[in-house]
C-alpha cells in the first residue's frame, strides 16, 4: 500500500513541478514578447467575449502559431476545427493574398466565427459547417468530420472535430481527415491531439520532418517549448 500511496505523490509532484514551469515559461516569454502579446490579446479578448473557451496556454499557443506562419508562409491554409486560431489564420490570408477553408461540426460555433472574422466580399475565407463522424471499430480509432475536400492546401491544421463521442473523451482516437486528401500539405500542424501527433509520426516518418510538442513529455518545460507538433515534407 506504501508503494502505491508514493507513487501517487510523486506523480503529484511531478505534475506541480510542470504546471509552476508552465507559469513561469509563459510569464517570461510574455515579458519578451510585449508587443506580440498585446495584439494577440486583441484575438483572444474577441473569441472570449462570444463565448469562447479559455485556454491557459492561449497566448503563448497563439504566438506559437504566428511563429509557424512566419516560417513557412503558406498561400492556402486548411483548419480542421475553428476558433482562436482562425483569427489569427484570417489575418495572416488577408496580409498575404491567401485563402483559408476552416470546418467545425457544429453551426452555433461556425457562426460565431464567420462574425468574428466578419469576412468581406473580397476575402478569400469559408468557414463551414460538416458532420462529425466516429468509428470505434477501427484501429486505432478514427474521429473526422464528413468532408471530401479535392483542393490542394499548403498548411493543414488540426484541432477538430471533438474527440467527446457520448459523453466520453476518446483520447486514443485520431483525427483522420488528413489521410483522405488527395494532396498531402507541405506542413501538418496539430494542436495536442498526442494519439494524432503519435500516429502520423509513425505515418509520415519517410515523408516528412517531425517536430512533437514538449507537453508530451509530462516534463518540466522552458520559456520557448514548442506547443504545436508539426511535420514538414522534405525535399
Amino acid at each position: 500500500m506504501s508503494s502505491v500511496i508514493s507513487a501517487k505523490m510523486h506523480k503529484r509532484y511531478r505534475y506541480h513541478i510542470r504546471k509552476m514551469s508552465l507559469r513561469y515559461a509563459h510569464r517570461l516569454h510574455r515579458l519578451a514578447h510585449k508587443e506580440d502579446y498585446d495584439a494577440i490579446s486583441r484575438y483572444l479578448d474577441k473569441f472570449r467575449s462570444s463565448g469562447g473557451l479559455k485556454n491557459p496556454y492561449g497566448e503563448y499557443k497563439l504566438w506559437n502559431l504566428t511563429q509557424l506562419l512566419t516560417r513557412f508562409q503558406p498561400g492556402s491554409i486548411l483548419e480542421f476545427g475553428s476558433g482562436s486560431s482562425t483569427l489569427v489564420f484570417s489575418e495572416y490570408v488577408r496580409r498575404n493574398e491567401g485563402c483559408l477553408l476552416s470546418i467545425d461540426e457544429e453551426e452555433k460555433w461556425a457562426a460565431n466565427t464567420r462574425r468574428l472574422v466578419d469576412i468581406k466580399p473580397d476575402d478569400r475565407i469559408e468557414i463551414k459547417r460538416f458532420k462529425k463522424l466516429h468509428s470505434a471499430d477501427t484501429h486505432p480509432r478514427e474521429i473526422k468530420y464528413e468532408v471530401s475536400i479535392k483542393d490542394q492546401y499548403d498548411f493543414v491544421f488540426i484541432d477538430g472535430p471533438s474527440l467527446n463521442v457520448d459523453g466520453a473523451k476518446w483520447k486514443d482516437a485520431v483525427n483522420s481527415n488528413i489521410l483522405d486528401l488527395s494532396n498531402a500539405p507541405a506542413v501538418i500542424v496539430v494542436d495536442g491531439r498526442k494519439a494524432t501527433a503519435l500516429f502520423l509520426a509513425d505515418r509520415y516518418a519517410d515523408r516528412y520532418h517531425i517536430s512533437l510538442s514538449d507537453l508530451f513529455s509530462g516534463k518540466p518545460v522552458k520559456r520557448n517549448y514548442k506547443y504545436f507538433s508539426y511535420f514538414y515534407k522534405r525535399n
